[in-house]
């Protein structure tokens, strides 16, 4: 039984031999602040950024532009920036969500590098996010900005925004309303929160029976998406919901007009509510005329 032992023990060794050979993916860790202490400008690295109108275009010095300032033949001066000076040029990119981005229409515009890239004397510097972006470019409710940049295939929801974010963003957005306002607005929430169109449903099961109560004490709340009177006074009046005092006696009453005529005079407001079209309402000009 010793032959299979010594064989497994060799394929081992043969085998941590191998791994041990394996040549790791350099990575390019360039100190931007050390750079931006010495007075580089972004430029002298980044000089192809001024006609770059893609993403996926490589705006990494060459070899000899790092050989102005550097000795590119002592490796100890290179492991200043890579991490296996044996790979380089194998160094992987990091992933740009767009990849149309173009370099050329930004600076065109005399725009900063650090409007976007964050401060120059940073470690390293950051992608553009939203917030940048909407500096200068609307792009709530309207993703044709985006499209700009972005792939028009690419799909432009955040990492958070799964399965059941639907089920559960109203946490969220009741606690970052400003988060939310990146790319949305009211018209947003409006579009599913439209009181006959709710997903999910923001009111209880039985609040058609009871909603008057809540609504009294809190009309402003109501307001944010039943901006209109006749979302009230169209459901009211289609199933026969009175006001209690409608239903009172001598609300109505020839030839003086009862109760309601007094209402008119001193609580015009209130009937407003419900007849927005004065005389000329329905349920007015029965009796007043057109």
């Amino acid at each position: 039984m010793r032959l299979p032992i010594v064989l497994t023990v060799t394929l081992l060794a043969a085998g941590a031999a191998g791994a041990a050979e394996v040549v790791q993916p350099d990575r390019i860790i360039m100190p931007h602040r050390t750079h931006f202490e010495a007075g580089v400008e972004c430029a002298t690295c980044h000089a192809a950024a001024a006609e770059s109108r893609s993403a996926r275009e490589s705006l990494r010095p060459a070899m000899d532009v790092c050989g102005g300032c550097h000795d590119v033949a002592d490796e100890a001066g290179c492991a200043m920036c890579h991490t296996n000076v044996d790979g380089i040029g194998l160094a992987a990119r990091p992933a740009h969500p767009a990849e149309k981005f173009s370099h050329a229409a930004h600076l065109g515009r005399n725009m900063a590098c650090a409007a976007c890239h964050g401060d120059p004397a940073a470690d390293a510097p950051r992608l553009p996010a939203k917030p940048d972006c909407r500096a200068c470019h609307a792009t709530a409710d309207d993703y044709g900005d985006c499209r700009l940049c972005h792939a028009d295939g690419a799909d432009l929801r955040p990492a958070t925004h799964g399965a059941f974010w639907a089920n559960r963003h109203g946490g969220q957005a009741r606690e970052n309303e400003a988060l939310c306002a990146g790319c949305h607005t009211q018209t947003t929430c409006q579009a599913c929160h439209a009181g006959d169109n709710v997903r999910p449903r923001a009111h209880p099961l039985n609040f058609v029976f009871n909603h008057g109560v809540r609504a009294r004490g809190n009309e402003m709340e109501c307001a944010t998406c039943h901006g209109e009177p006749e979302f009230c006074s169209s459901c009211h009046a289609a199933e026969r919901v009175l006001p209690d005092s409608h239903s009172r006696a001598g609300w109505v009453r020839l030839p003086d007009g009862g109760q309601h005529a007094l209402d008119g005079v001193f609580d015009l407001e209130s009937c407003i509510a419900c007849h927005s079209d004065g005389k000329g309402a329905p349920t007015c000009a029965a009796c007043h005329g057109g």
